[in-house]
Order: C-alpha cells, then sequence, then structure tokens
C-alpha cells in the first residue's frame, strides 16, 4: 500500500508539473532553462523532476543550475551541498557570488531581510541571464507560495495580484516560468522523500522566524482544514477576476 501511494505521489507530481509546463507554453523545443536554485527543496525537487523527465519527453531543453550566495561564512557548506545533489543529477553548479549579506548588515531596511534578499537574488540571476544570453528562468515556488503571496498583496499591498506561472520581462526578453504552478508544499516535500531528497536546508542567519508570510501559510492551512477546496478555490478566482463587479 505504501509502495502504490509513493508511486501515486510521483505519479501526480510529474503529471501537475506537466500540465503547467503544457498550460502556460512555458518551454519550446531547444529551450535553455536556468534554474535557480536556493538550498532548498522546492528548487531541488524542480531540478530533479525536470532532469528526469528528458527521459520521454518530445522535446529537448537544457539546464543551467545556478545558486546565488549572500557573501557569507556560511556559504561554503551551502554550496558544496549543492553542487553533490546536482551532480548527482549529472548537472553541473554554477555559483555567482555577491555580497547579499553585508548589504543586509550596512543597510537600515525597511521591510524585512527576506525581501530585500530576495530582490537582490533576482537582480543578480537577471543579470547572470543577459550576460549569457539565457531567456529564461526558473523558480521553485509552488501552489502555496503563489496563494500566500495573493494573500500578501490582498491584506498588506492593498491590491489582488500574485506570483505567475509564466511573466515576460523586460518585452519579452526575460521570461520567469513556475512548472511547480500546480503542486502544493505537502505534495513537493512527499516527492523528495521518495526520491530521498533533502527536506531540510542549511539556516539563514536572516531569515525571519515569524512574520506576514509565516501568518498567511497558517491562514491558509486553518482555512483548508474548514473546508479542503479553499486552495483550489482561490487558485482559480486569480485567473477568473469579474471586474465589472469591483470598485471602479
Amino acid at each position: 500500500m505504501a509502495r502504490e501511494r509513493r508511486k501515486g505521489i510521483v505519479g501526480r507530481v510529474k503529471r501537475c508539473l506537466g500540465r503547467a509546463l503544457a498550460d502556460y507554453a512555458m518551454t519550446v523545443d531547444g529551450d535553455t532553462l536556468l534554474v535557480a536554485l536556493s538550498g532548498g527543496k522546492d528548487s531541488l525537487a524542480l531540478l530533479h523532476i525536470l532532469q528526469t523527465r528528458k527521459k520521454w519527453i518530445p522535446i529537448t531543453y537544457y539546464l543551467r543550475p545556478v545558486h546565488v550566495t549572500l557573501g557569507e561564512s556560511e556559504d561554503r557548506q551551502r554550496v558544496e551541498r549543492l553542487a553533490g545533489q546536482v551532480a548527482e543529477l549529472g548537472l553541473q553548479l554554477e555559483v555567482i557570488e555577491t555580497d547579499i549579506a553585508d548589504r543586509l548588515v550596512r543597510h537600515d531596511l525597511p521591510e524585512s531581510p527576506c525581501f530585500h534578499c530576495s530582490r537582490w537574488k533576482r537582480k543578480a540571476l537577471f543579470d547572470y541571464a543577459a550576460k549569457h544570453a539565457i531567456s529564461k528562468i526558473a523558480f521553485g515556488h509552488h501552489r502555496d507560495d503563489i496563494l500566500e503571496t495573493a494573500l500578501l498583496n490582498l491584506f498588506y499591498g492593498s491590491n489582488f495580484s500574485t506570483m505567475r506561472p509564466h511573466q515576460e520581462l523586460f518585452s519579452g526578453r526575460l521570461t520567469l516560468i513556475r512548472p511547480l504552478a500546480y503542486l502544493d508544499e505537502d505534495e513537493v516535500v512527499a516527492y523528495c522523500r521518495h526520491h530521498g531528497l533533502p527536506i531540510d536546508s542549511l539556516p539563514c542567519r536572516f531569515q525571519a522566524a515569524t512574520g506576514k508570510r509565516r501568518a498567511m501559510k497558517e491562514l491558509l492551512a486553518n482555512l483548508q482544514k474548514d473546508n479542503p477546496k479553499v486552495k483550489n478555490s482561490l487558485f482559480h478566482a486569480l485567473s477568473n477576476v469579474r471586474e465589472e463587479y469591483l470598485l471602479g
């Protein structure tokens, strides 16, 4: 029974990722995808799925796993661990060195460190992609991330928006894709456990233990307990906006 359940989980993960890629036209034959590896389970699971599915899909794409360092002593351990995990997939990790840690310490930042760290990492990835003529970046954001972002923007940003599964920037010169968009975090965890991928990530001294995103995660979990269809409903609402019933 447990074996069948694991097979079911792996099959669902692959089906959902394939459906997201197709529904949002994320890849075409010959693509080079820069896969942003944070060091956490989500981006590593994404890389694992994208690499292993190449054996049976009808198109060809190339993966460039890239990690952005913070410029601190803990970087070496993170890079060594990631490099080993990437090598097991027959790929080579590429590393972007930054001074983000120093900037987080020096500047008096109004928002959380995670907000600025994420923004600066994205900028480093964008610059790297432009330098190497790569037009697509794949992020490991799953459905929970997308829904939590929508709630954050609604409650704290005074707007209803979120991360898009397929998003073009700079007049189409760069495209961001999120192939895990149809998967919940617990499904990604189950996939990692099945394949022996690490679920834990090395601690970050800047990461806040509590905060607005954590509150949105807990809110979503509580709503889901009362109504198991909440995530589905909210996710579909993001593409079913009835503007005639909104304040003008």
